[in-house]
């Protein structure tokens, strides 16, 4: 396989979620939307990421700052979505292949980057991008294909004509090229439309109108389709990742009394038999043991909890629970604190490492 280069869109203001906080770091429960998006990257095996920053950069520099295979790159003018990956075009090699993605899309899986990938070696294609159909079509580019069912060209909402508009096929924002092709496009691109914004999707149609080939990989599950443009996008997305988040943890085992009120970070891990009672919020890194009660309404942030324990109505922030324990109800045990096996913390205690 060759060398898979990722550059994620990271840059717009984000206007319509009305905050004076850059988009992308809104969060989808306890993480950032672009850890989301950089950690669907990493755990596709991409090695090197490159993050378009612009509005309020230096934040979302701060909070990508820890992760040694991101590099973020200043887009000093926000002039569209082909403009914003052409501020990467120094690091492409002609022989890589280059995932671009939109840095507003949490939901966006490893298992989808992997496929996508392997289609477009596979297919021998120049360039492909992802699409999804949708009975209610969102305001998304509609995929337009000609009469063999080969990709024709990509139109924006805002540029579709009343045609183009019925069309039920649209454009996600997940690309990949070849590393040639990709900077050969980018000296092409223009700002001849609506917005007057240089179009990431217009480089599909070069590399066409060049002779190359361009594959088009419909996703099978719509939801990954879901960005955030608004407050009411953030919700939805919200929803749907805790909601396949706890399907997982049902399958392997643990019983959720009322899963559509119980909320678990994506890095939790639970044991089999575990009982998780309604209101509960369980984030971070935390370990929970096997046969375990928790809750109602316990709240544990990155913390450790042996088997055969019960946190019952309390709170555990960033410490370590024996096996055997019973805390609660009511309790605060607090960062550092190690609580050894068999040990009951009876209501209303709060118990610290000092």
């Amino acid at each position: 396989m060759k060398k898979v280069k990722a550059i994620v869109l990271a840059g717009g203001k984000g206007t319509r979620m009305k905050s004076n906080l850059p988009k992308v770091l809104h969060k989808v429960y306890d993480r950032c939307i672009i850890d989301y998006v950089c950690d669907a990257c990493e755990n596709a095996n991409i090695d090197d990421i490159f993050v378009i920053v612009g509005h309020k950069h230096e934040e979302v520099e701060k909070v990508l700052s820890s992760r040694e295979n991101v590099k973020c790159i200043l887009q000093k003018e926000q002039l569209g979505t082909g403009h914003a990956a052409m501020q990467a075009q120094d690091y492409i090699d002609d022989d890589d292949l280059v995932l671009i993605v939109n840095g507003d899309m949490p939901l966006i899986s490893p298992y989808t980057i992997t496929s996508f990938i392997s289609f477009l070696e596979l297919g021998n294609f120049d360039g492909a991008l992802v699409s999804a159909v949708f009975e209610h079509t969102p305001a998304y580019g509609r995929i337009v294909r000609d009469s063999y069912g080969n990709l024709s060209k990509i139109v924006e909402q805002k540029d579709c004509n009343e045609d183009e508009l019925a069309i039920k096929e649209v454009n996600i924002g997940l690309y990949c090229f070849k590393g040639k092709y990709l900077k050969e496009s980018f000296a092409k691109l223009n700002n001849n439309n609506a917005q007057k914004e240089y179009y990431i999707t217009d480089i599909p149609y070069y590399i066409i109108e060049k002779g190359g080939r361009v594959g088009v990989y419909v996703i099978q599950n719509s939801d990954e389709a879901q960005g955030v443009n608004s407050r009411n996008d953030l919700s939805i997305v919200t929803k749907t990742l805790l909601r396949d988040n706890r399907i997982k943890h049902m399958d392997n085992g643990v019983t959720l009394i009322d899963p559509d009120n119980t909320y678990i970070s994506l890095d939790v891990s639970i044991g089999k038999d575990t009982i998780i009672y309604p209101g509960t919020n369980i984030q971070g890194e935390t370990i929970i043991g096997e046969n375990c009660i928790i809750g109602p309404n316990s709240h544990i942030i990155s913390s450790s909890i042996g088997n055969n324990t019960i946190i019952e109505s309390s709170k555990i922030d960033r410490a370590s629970i024996g096996s055997n324990c019973k805390i609660g109800p009511f309790s605060n045990i607090l960062e550092n604190t190690y609580i050894k096996d068999n040990t009951i913390v009876s209501s209303l205690k709060e118990i610290s490492n000092n």
